[in-house]
């Protein structure tokens, strides 16, 4: 036991589920060999026949031919009785014959057909030579007939002016293809034309072709007969079609005068009958009428046990689907969901591909199986084209975000509606299922595409909006593979392999492709100590950070309180909120504050800050010098109290501090906004550091990303190196002009020691502190993130991975 626990261990959980996941999949590939067309899709027709007729005194009878099971299609579903219509049938040389006789008044009929076909061209050798002699059977498919005149002298003398190889098959057979094809001119069908008047006229419909083509060949001796069908292409239609089967070598070949086809029964030709008959016969006088509804759509061949090469499979699963009447779009979202998770992984943690959500691209992918994927564009596009709108003028209203959220889904709703009210009957499926777009998309995109409109930010939306159609496009495509489906169906052993693979990405700390263009401009041995998110969040948050520390990390109010235990200065919450309730009070507790900010309690990146800078009898002037009321206060208070600048969603608390006037050293910079450094402490030592100083095109937030200033901090005597800008190199800042390089920024031993003993505090291996310079208090720690973010490795031009995993002991 012990030495199994050793290999186990030694062999590591994904690398058991891979491996065991090989072996049985090779184990039942030996016992039951599968084909590929046992994956392969195969195209599946759907025939809708419905005739009409006129009520009469006398009895009405209705006579069809329907397709039946031959070498080359297979019949997978039908449904031939109509209600008030009584049906029999009868099995002839000729074929299947229906008929129906009508009951209770009826003036309709028809019936439903689900088939496969598969197209096959023969190769006739030229050695092959005509039989002299065939079984008595074959007489009727040599001998003249009142529409096949193979001995009148006419035909007989248009054969000796062909001249073919008679001792060949081929070479007979290509003679006469060649005439009826090129040399007789197609027309529409307008009757019944005989051989005999197609050769003369030199023009003739299907039947004309075919019965021409038959008759020469019967004059050299080989079987052949008229074959009547359908050619399937997904359209309404009341054509039938007739080609030409001809008797070589001991089998029927299919031959089409009409549509080129030699010796070759193409995928699309349904076969209903053989022998020169008609496709319907009825009562006379009913004025009868009929339309073929013609359609395909590609299956998976588990799903069709008939279409397998291999019948011994083993079907456990195969067997059961079916029972569960689930749509093959539902089982494919069912089956390969797992498998569009593992993409979904694999493009975010190693390509690093932006998304709105983590799975909400394989849910709208999900949508678009019913829809189609232009569709599915087309009315996301128009959604998110609508929320846009919509939000931008409900902003303006002063409406809460979840209302404005609960606005947009209606109206979007109501849309689809109204789509769905005037679409054709064909059209209300696919409509349908769109209508479902809103409430799946909208909840998740609508927010985070005002938010971005907000900031400013359409890097950020261009970015994001990409990758979550790169992403929904994948896994439409994954989603709609029959082979995949098939795949997973046959080997549900499969699904240990995903396993297998999420462990390993879920391990993996290598560096993500986004990554590798975002520290592209690092010198090139600094890449090579590049540390990217994935080593970030599992060699350093998860391995040094407790649960426990990071939820109080986040917790702005509570981490300040743990802050302030150690002595450590932060500063001073004037008003906390946590209930809507306490809206009411909200000017008596503002009294006397002339600036002031108003700060989410779970927010992160500076989202749902309010800077107040005045205050006027009527207004609250931000620090964009934007005008706003009493009830925008307590509109942007509700907003946060609801949860929408929480890390996690739910509901949260707003405080407010007093407006902190920088420190001279860093105000001369730029007067506009607080600038904060930040400082990197793992192993509760102070590792590197950087300055982030706002800009006018910030709108006076330290959000690097928005475009404030990195400015890096020599660590050791607290010295500005250098400074950047969206990734190039500044020496001034782009509003004032002043210098900031070699600035020594003041208080730096206290800053040090402030940040170490947040350590102590909150004792986060890995931990980013937040400091900002007071024109009276000095250094205040404004936060601490217990998952600081890795853009201070642009900033320093240096990679930080050596450096934080041997302040660990991890090296």
């Amino acid at each position: 036991m012990q030495q199994l626990h050793s290999l186990i261990h030694l062999l590591k959980l994904h690398r058991l589920l891979l491996l065991s996941a090989l072996i049985l999949v090779l184990l039942q590939q030996n016992q039951w060999p599968l084909t590929l067309n046992d994956f392969a899709a195969q195209r599946i027709h759907t025939i809708n026949l419905n005739t009409w007729f006129r009520e009469t005194d006398q009895a009405t009878t209705i006579r069809t031919y329907i397709p039946d099971n031959d070498p080359w299609q297979t019949l997978l579903s039908e449904n031939l009785s109509t209600s008030g219509v009584s049906s029999s049938e009868q099995f002839l040389p000729s074929g299947r014959l229906l008929s129906w006789t009508p009951e209770d008044d009826q003036s309709h009929a028809g019936y439903q057909i689900r088939v496969h076909i598969k197209g096959v061209r023969h190769n006739i050798g030229r050695g092959v030579s005509i039989a002299k002699e065939y079984p008595q059977e074959f007489t009727p498919y040599l001998t003249p007939s009142e529409h096949v005149q193979s001995e009148h002298p006419e035909l007989l003398i248009l054969w000796q002016t062909l001249q073919p190889d008679v001792s060949s098959a081929e070479s007979v057979l290509r003679a006469i293809y060649t005439h009826t094809y090129e040399n007789i001119e197609g027309a529409p069908f307008k009757g019944t034309t005989d051989a005999l008047t197609a050769s003369r006229l030199g023009i003739a419909s299907c039947n004309g072709k075919s019965r021409l083509f038959v008759a020469l060949a019967r004059i050299n001796n080989i079987p052949a007969r008229l074959v009547g069908g359908l050619i399937l292409d997904d359209s309404s239609k009341k054509t039938s079609h007739q080609w030409v089967e001809a008797y070589v070598a001991g089998e029927w070949l299919t031959f089409d005068p009409t549509n080129g086809y030699f010796a070759e029964r193409p995928g699309h030709y349904l076969k209903l009958y053989e022998g020169d008959h008609a496709l319907f016969r009825h009562t006379k006088h009913i004025g009868f009428d009929y339309l073929f509804d013609l359609s395909s759509s590609f299956k998976s061949p588990v799903l069709n046990p008939e279409l397998m090469d291999s019948a011994s499979a083993p079907m456990w699963l195969a067997n059961t689907l079916p029972t569960l009447n689930l749509s093959e779009n539902t089982l494919a979202i069912i089956m390969l969901f797992p498998l569009c998770a593992l993409i979904i992984t694999f493009l975010r943690n190693v390509i690093g591909v932006k998304t709105f959500g983590i799975f909400m691209p394989v849910l709208i992918a999900s949508t678009f199986l019913y829809t189609g994927l232009l569709m599915g564009i087309i009315g996301l596009t128009l959604i998110l084209t609508l929320a846009w709108a919509a939000h931008h003028w409900l902003e303006k209203q002063r409406i809460l975000k979840t209302a404005r959220l609960a606005i947009v889904v209606s109206l979007v709703s109501i849309l689809f509606v109204a789509l769905l009210w005037q679409s054709a009957l064909q059209q209300q499926l696919t409509i349908g299922m769109l209508a479902l777009m809103p409430v799946v998309i909208i909840s998740f995109m609508a927010e985070r595409i005002h938010q971005v409109s907000q900031d400013q930010d359409l890097k950020e939306l261009l970015v994001t909006t990409t990758g979550t159609l790169f992403t929904i496009a994948t896994c439409y495509l994954y989603l709609n593979s029959h082979l995949l489906l098939s795949l997973f169906i046959l080997f549900p052993q499969l699904y240990l392999a995903i396993l297998a693979n999420l462990m390993m990405i879920g391990r993996w700390e290598g560096i993500r492709t986004s990554e590798l263009l975002r520290f592209k401009r690092l010198p090139n041995q600094e890449k090579q100590q590049l540390l990217g998110i994935n080593q970030r969040n599992r060699g350093l948050v998860y391995k040094h950070n407790s649960k426990r520390d990071l939820r109080l990390a986040a917790d702005k109010l509570e981490s300040k309180n743990a802050l302030q235990a150690f002595n450590i200065p932060v500063p001073k919450t004037l008003l906390r909120i946590d209930q809507l309730n306490e809206l009411a009070n909200l000017q008596n507790a503002l009294h006397g504050l002339s600036e002031f900010v108003i700060k989410p309690n779970q927010g992160s990146q500076g989202n749902g800050i309010l800077v107040i800078h005045q205050v006027t009898e009527q207004h609250f002037i931000t620090a964009s010098g934007r005008k706003l009321s009493l009830a925008d206060l307590k509109s942007h208070i509700k907003e946060i109290l609801l949860g929408h600048y929480s890390q996690s969603g739910g509901q949260d608390t707003a405080y407010i501090e007093p407006l902190i006037i920088q420190h001279p050293a860093l105000n001369c910079l730029f007067a506009k906004g607080l600038a904060d450094l930040r400082i990197i402490v793992a192993g509760g030592k102070c590792q590197t550091a950087m300055l982030r100083l706002p800009t006018s095109q910030s709108d006076g937030k330290a959000n690097l990303h928005q475009g404030a200033i990195g400015i890096a901090i020599d660590i050791s005597n607290g010295i500005t190196q250098r400074a950047q800008l969206h990734g190039q190199e500044i020496q001034h800042h782009p509003d004032t002009q002043q210098p900031l390089l070699n600035i020594a920024l003041p208080y730096w031993s206290q800053i040090l020691d402030m940040a170490t003993a947040c350590y102590d505090a909150i004792p986060l291996g890995y931990l980013g502190v937040d400091i900002c310079l007071d024109h009276i208090a000095g250094p205040l720690v404004l936060e601490v993130n217990g998952r600081a973010g890795l853009e201070i490795q642009n900033v320093q031009r240096q990679g930080m991975a050596s450096v934080f995993s041997n302040a660990m002991g991890d090296a």
